[in-house]
């Protein structure tokens, strides 16, 4: 059954004949209903005579027969954008965060200075005797190697 292509008063109908049809199928009479959806025995006849219903008797209505969970499915679309948004909100952005340059004090820098042209002078004395003592790196292809 299609509600979209219904009027107003046909959709009531429907609903109304539906909750009739679930009361029986239960084995529930409309005062047991009435108890257990906190409304009176009078308004659930109206009800299934097809007259007017408040949102709130709905609701009680169907929580007496057991089928409130049906609910979830009405608008289900917008439960889920406004889940989503949450979550995306739950995310914060991403600051960037710089840190504040220290200034070294000019002894400070100096000595580090000097650390790092002792570790060059290093580097470079052990070129300089790799080359004096003609130390060769080279690199052959791997063709070369299989004919050797």
């Amino acid at each position: 059954m299609r509600f979209s292509t219904m009027s107003d008063s046909e959709i009531i109908s429907e609903l109304c004949r539906r909750i009739k049809e679930t009361r029986m199928q239960l084995g529930l009479s409309q005062i047991e209903l009435a108890e257990r959806a906190q409304v009176g025995a009078a308004t659930i006849k109206r009800v299934e005579l097809g007259e007017s219903v408040t949102l709130s008797t709905l609701i009680g209505i169907l929580r007496g027969l057991d089928r409130l969970h049906q609910l979830e499915s009405i608008l289900y679309d917008s439960h889920i954008r406004a889940f989503n948004a949450q979550i995306n909100a739950a995310v914060p952005a991403r600051i960037r965060i710089r840190k504040k340059q220290v200034h070294q004090p000019k002894e400070k820098y100096a000595a580090e200075a000097a650390q790092k042209d002792a570790s060059h002078s290093t580097i470079n004395e052990w070129y300089t005797s790799s080359a004096s003592h003609s130390v060769v790196w080279s690199h052959q292809a791997q063709d070369t190697e299989k004919k050797s």
